[in-house]
């Protein structure tokens, strides 16, 4: 036969799947038909001795040994595997195999239906009994395996002799800390020769404790679930025999449980779900038989009871201790007897009651039903399951009752308490998937995209996390980011593969009609307000709070509201700068109430005066110290942020860390609660634009302005109302203080103030959002009323705008801190709130220096700034008989030997009539040098509405005069100056002095 150049592998591909069941019988290999899949057993694994793990898709041709991990896409690389041929070797046999010759398959391979299989003779057999002579033989280890003998069970027949041995190897395989194996001995069909394998006898197989129960044939029976279980039941129950079957829970319908025919039975389950699952097998395997009854152990009573021991007689205590996965043995290691087990059976509380008489005990009770443990776990299930199962261990609490997903009814998935259990009619026993996943609701934004489902579960350490699977994840790379996500959040998921793939069906046939929105960031939604660990009233479906771990640990609980006043708001009493501080974190939640604009307050001061420690004591409102957030952060990182903590308080620490070329933008964007419009990858706009309402707090040693000018920035005046500057001292030499109370130095309360923070905090955000809620819908009014009396109480009323601005946000801390203290949040006295924020709006405004338009102090402020430093240098002196010839322009000219000046602006001379300095300001230097930047226009207005600007009528701000060289040498003998006079040094010195009065 010629095979032609280009090896056939697709047509041989499409033969050898339609003539699979010749393929495979063709290899030599066991296997049998399950559904749309052939299993085999794989002649690679000496020890592969059961269907399931070794498997290939009769549609697809997609095989995998599952145990190994080893896989392919076609036919032709499962043939190569087997015999271990290179793949064009293996393609060349095929192709022989089916007469395929020119590159197409023979009619006779067209694809047709799977034959059934035919029953292949076994080529070795158990020795049944094992013989003596090889008893010594044992081995003494297993190959590459790294556990040594920990524990062997020797299975017996009726008459003693050994059939096959379980052993307990420690430690087990890939990092568990057990693993169990069947040993027994075969025999080679054609050699004849008898050796041991680490397998297990056919089924249906052996109970543990034959021999037993044939030299007790009246005695009832106690049925466990392990080795190790039934061996301590032995010694609870001595009137009992005590039995087991092979492999553990998923193993019971492999069982021969045919010696129990006409035996009193006692089932005794493992205190898990499988454990559950498996007595119901049990029970229904007896009833089989012939049992002549079958009751079941009430193992909750083991958790309302503990034993105890009173002048040597055992007694049972109230509460006891009895965990997921504690069977027989467990009771045994925590001193329970058979006199304890005597008066659980004396006080009614030994078995389950309730049960049919029609039906064995078992068969009535439905592992959900069960009373959970003590504790609430959601360990998965531990102990004796096939060969090599892990132990999974036990988490010590467990998550809270929500919806519970699965896929509807008649769906293979079941959700217990000790995990996700997938199992169809056809297996045997059910797969653990994982530990307890809840879905609680299937996702989206509030514009309807982004789905997700929303998924609750418990870390080994108990703890309780939530993650929002995006929908996309469960299509990229086969789930595989899921999987990952999951897992690295904590949730146990069980070996292999099939359990991932299980998982992912799991989330993927959730049908639940429960429904969340998942929102960005914290605060007020439709009346209700988010919090990280839930919501504060009521809205039209659950919202989800879309934020990292970090954020939610920051914004737990801890202590009473009680603890909190006592060791940290008490303090704040009489401290102006730490009652508004706190003030400031009630304020936030107010915004929107008001429908308020969000801002900051910047306390600044030399170092170790308390700014660090006055803003952890404003975070400690919310949660722990980590609530502190620093100014180290890229404008991008702090936008996001900001979006986090909408409706709450913001702390910024350390200004100074904060680019001094950026800080200004980020006060602006901070204070306009809006982010940047960012472009897509086609030029328009992104979209989701991170919105937010909040005041933050910040500290520095330096005030904004001055952080801005080390990069030669220019501090504008929206940026002061945005962000208003108080000085950190409260004037008292105690630093930030002005009463330590009990303490002896401001370090002792400031120490004393971060030691109660760490333990209480959390608490009062809680509280007072709790009734802000319920009082939001009367509060509008009252608010308002509230700022416009404090406004009237610290500002005169020509007061400008700006001045008006900054101190409504004052009043509305104060209203916050009062209303707080109303409601019991603070256990301050009325009034305290309300005069602190009046002590700082106070210091602000003597910083500032007007309350007046800060902008316009701002413009003359920068005018007497030139005049002040260039009067001399820059305007040349005119004698004073200058003036004499205003009328005739006949003045001499400026004395050519008396210094030069240079870049003259202009000229200067002294009214000795008025006693005014003037400074006659040529055009262009006015308006490129005094004016630079500024608006001249608006700066001739203010010097006018100062007296310090003369002017000619009828020349706009400009004052026409004779006596200038330039106006001398003139066609018209006139020259047009701007006429800055001396008034000028007098103009905004007033304010504060009205202001205080």
């Amino acid at each position: 036969m010629t095979m032609p150049k280009r090896l056939p592998f697709a047509e041989v591909n499409r033969a050898a799947l339609a003539g699979l069941a010749r393929v495979l019988d063709w290899a030599g290999v066991h296997w049998q038909q399950h559904g749309h899949e052939c299993q085999m057993l794989n002649p690679q694994r000496g020890n592969d001795d059961g269907f399931g793990s070794f498997s290939i898709n009769a549609n697809s041709g997609v095989w995998a040994d599952f145990a190994s991990g080893d896989k392919g896409g076609d036919v032709v690389s499962l043939v190569a595997y087997l015999k271990g041929w290179p793949q064009g070797e293996a393609c060349k046999e095929l192709a022989r195999f089916f007469g395929i010759m020119t590159g197409e398959a023979s009619p006779a391979t067209e694809a047709a239906p799977l034959p059934v299989a035919v029953p292949k003779a076994a080529d070795s057999v158990p020795v049944l009994p094992i013989p003596a002579d090889l008893l010594g033989a044992m081995p003494k280890g297993k190959y590459r395996h790294p556990g040594n003998f920990a524990q062997v069970w020797r299975y017996n027949d009726a008459a003693g002799l050994p059939l096959v041995f379980v052993v307990r190897l420690e430690p087990g395989a890939n990092g568990r800390s057990k693993d169990y194996y069947p040993l027994s001995v075969w025999q080679d069909v054609a050699s004849g020769k008898r050796e041991w394998r680490w397998k297990n006898v056919p089924t249906p197989r052996p109970l543990y404790g034959l021999d037993r129960l044939a030299a007790r044939p009246d005695a009832p029976v106690v049925i466990c679930e392990g080795e190790k279980a039934a061996d301590a039941a032995a010694k609870l129950l001595p009137g009992h025999v005590a039995v087991c079957w092979m492999n553990g829970a998923e193993a019971a319908g492999k069982a021969d449980f045919a010696p129990l025919t006409g035996r009193h039975c006692l089932i005794w389950p493992d205190n898990d779900a499988p454990g559950q699952v498996a007595a119901d097998a049990v029970a229904a395997a007896l009833a089989k038989v012939g049992a002549a009854a079958v009751d079941l152990v009430n193992v909750a009573s083991f958790a309302g009871f503990s034993a105890g021991e009173q002048d040597g007689v055992p007694v049972l205590i109230e509460v006891g201790e009895w965990q997921d996965g504690d069977d027989a043995a467990d009771a045994l290691v925590r001193g329970w007897t058979a006199g304890h087990i005597a008066l659980l059976q004396t006080a009614g509380a030994w078995l389950v009651g309730g049960a049919d008489p029609a039906l064995p005990a078992a068969a009535n009770v439905a592992p959900d039903a069960l009373p959970p443990d003590s504790k609430g776990s959601t360990a998965a299930p531990a102990g004796q399951a096939d060969a090599g199962q892990p132990d999974t261990g036990k988490a010590k609490k467990t998550a809270p009752k929500r919806p519970q997903g699965g896929g509807g009814a008649g769906s293979p998935f079941r959700v217990t308490e000790s995990g996700v259990w997938f199992q169809t009619e056809d297996m045997d026993g059910p797969l653990w998937i994982c530990r307890k996943l809840d879905i609680i609701a299937r996702t989206r934004d509030k514009g309807g995209d982004n789905w997700g489902l929303l998924v609750r579960f418990a870390d080994p350490d108990g703890t309780v996390k939530e993650w929002n699977i995006p929908s996309e994840l469960l299509a990229a790379s086969e789930g595989a980011e899921v999987v990952k996500g999951l897992m690295s959040r904590g949730l146990l998921i069980g070996a292999g593969p099939k359990a991932k793939q299980r998982l992912l069906e799991y989330l993927c046939r959730y049908d639940g009609s429960e429904r969340a929105t998942i929102v960005g960031r914290l605060g007020w939604h439709d009346g209700a307000f988010l919090l990280p660990d839930g919501q504060l009233g009521d809205s039209a479906e659950s919202l989800v709070f879309q934020a990292s771990g970090k954020q939610r640990e920051v914004m737990q609980c801890a202590g009473t509201l009680q603890d909190w006043q006592q060791q940290v708001a008490r303090y704040c009493v009489g401290n102006s700068r730490l009652a508004f501080a706190v003030s400031v974190a009630f304020a936030g939640p107010l915004l929107d109430v008001i429908g308020g604009e969000s801002g900051g307050f910047h306390f600044y001061g030399d170092s170790s005066q308390g700014k660090t420690t006055l803003l952890q004591v404003a975070a400690s409102v919310y949660g722990t110290p980590g609530f502190l957030q620093t100014w180290r952060a890229t404008d991008n990182a702090i936008e996001a942020i900001a979006a986090a903590y909408s409706d709450c308080l913001l702390p910024l620490d350390e200004i100074h860390q904060c680019d001094p070329r950026i800080v200004g933008e980020t006060v602006y964007m901070l204070g306009n609660g809006r982010g940047k419009n960012r472009a897509n990858d086609r030029g328009g706009s992104r979209g989701n634009v991170a919105e937010w309402r909040l005041l933050f707090l910040s500290s520095g040693e330096k005030t904004l302005a001055a952080h801005m000018a080390e990069a030669r920035k220019e501090m504008k005046a929206g940026m002061e109302i945005r962000m208003l500057a108080v000085q950190a001292d409260a004037g008292q030499s105690l630093g930030l203080f002005d009463d330590l109370h009990d303490k002896g130095s401001g370090k002792a309360l400031a120490d004393h103030l971060k030691a109660g923070i760490a333990q209480y905090h959390g608490t009062a955000a809680r509280a007072y959002i709790g009734r802000l809620v319920l009082e939001r819908g009367q509060l509008g009014a009252v608010i308002r009323q509230q700022l416009t009396r404090f406004c009237d109480e610290v500002l005169p009323g020509d007061a400008h705008g700006q001045a008006h601005r900054a101190a409504s946000r004052f009043a509305l801390v104060a209203v916050a801190g009062e209303l707080a203290s109303m409601w019991g949040v603070t256990g301050w006295p009325q009034g305290a709130a309300w005069s602190a924020a009046k002590v700082c709006f106070a210091d602000w405004l003597k910083s500032r220096g007007t309350t007046g338009n800060k902008e316009d102090a701002d413009m003359l402020a920068k005018v007497r700034l030139f005049f002040e430093q260039n009067g001399e240098a820059r305007f040349t002196r005119l004698s004073v008989e200058t003036v004499l010839h205003e009328e005739d322009g006949q003045a001499a000219d400026p004395d050519d030997h008396a210094p030069k000046t240079i870049n003259r602006c202009g000229y200067r001379l002294k009214d000795k009539v008025s006693g005014l300095i003037k400074f006659y300001v040529l055009a262009e230097s006015f308006r490129n040098e005094v004016c630079a930047g500024l608006d001249v226009g608006r700066v001739c207005k203010l010097l006018q509405a100062a007296g310090a600007l003369e002017v000619t009528k009828g020349a706009g701000y400009m004052l026409q005069v004779r006596t200038t060289p330039e106006a001398k040498y003139s066609k018209s003998g006139r020259a047009k100056v701007y006429c800055i006079t001396s008034n000028l040094f007098d103009a905004g010195n007033d304010d504060l002095v009205e202001a205080a009065a």
